[in-house]
């Protein structure tokens, strides 16, 4: 033997290699809280609009005098157009989660960024100016669609804080989620739409009470950026 050892591997373990690579989340390269010395807070509604949950989402949203953003999915603000102006209109921020809500490892980068790209011109065709951030249906990333979409001015967006909210665990679990791990800059993942959102819809009122007992104040997140600590990036 001259010394060698050859490693065969299984080819399934290679394209199982070769999926995680391109669908795992790379945390340097996205926004999942940002740096700031202020106890604030951004929280973030997906799957939207909702006839039936983001109207009492925004009144409680107001009842605080707090703001959030909602990634809106675009065929269903195309359903609900006056939802997505209500939204701008109560000052929260309208940002892109696609208009079909498509998985990445399905379709590829360049299909997610048309996607992106039809919901964004519409949501300006309602007159509502969008910020440029992106939430990825499932949260899935891979350095070609960060890159294809910072090249169009995006920041791609995850979150700090996962509220699980979809999975309907209880009004308590959710309003714990974040009692427990909220700081200053964390970014919130709720959900207003999609589904069953009513303990959703419930929690958020406790939530913002806890918030605002605990000192902080939820804002938009081009808020919480233009808030971070000079000369410090967003993670």
């Amino acid at each position: 033997m001259n010394g060698w050892r050859w490693l065969v591997i299984s080819p399934f373990v290679l394209i199982a290699l070769a999926f995680l690579l391109v669908t795992q989340p790379v945390s340097q390269n996205v926004l999942t809280h940002v740096p700031t010395n202020k106890k604030i807070v951004a929280i973030t509604f997906d799957d939207g609009p909702s006839p039936k949950y983001t109207p009492l989402i925004l009144s409680t949203l107001t009842r605080y005098h707090a703001h959030a953003t909602f990634f809106v999915v675009g065929s269903e603000a195309e359903r609900f157009p006056q939802l997505v102006r209500d939204i701008a209109r109560q000052g929260s921020a309208v940002a892109n989660h696609g208009w079909q809500h498509l998985n990445l490892r399905r379709v590829g980068a360049a299909a997610l960024w048309q996607d992106a790209s039809k919901s964004q011109d519409f949501v300006r065709s309602l007159g509502v100016d969008p910020s440029l951030f992106y939430r990825p249906p499932y949260g899935l990333v891979s350095q070609p669609m960060i890159h294809l979409f910072a090249d169009h001015g995006y920041t791609v967006v995850l979150w700090s804080i996962d509220t699980r909210d979809w999975a309907r665990p209880g009004v308590g679990s959710i309003i714990n989620k974040v009692a427990t791990q909220v700081k200053p800059g964390s970014i919130i993942l709720m959900h207003d739409g999609g589904g069953n959102r009513s303990q959703t819809a419930t929690a958020l009122n406790a939530i913002l009470e806890q918030l605002k007992q605990m000192g902080y104040q939820a804002v938009t997140l081009p808020q919480l950026i233009q808030d971070q600590v000079p000369h410090s990036s967003p993670i």
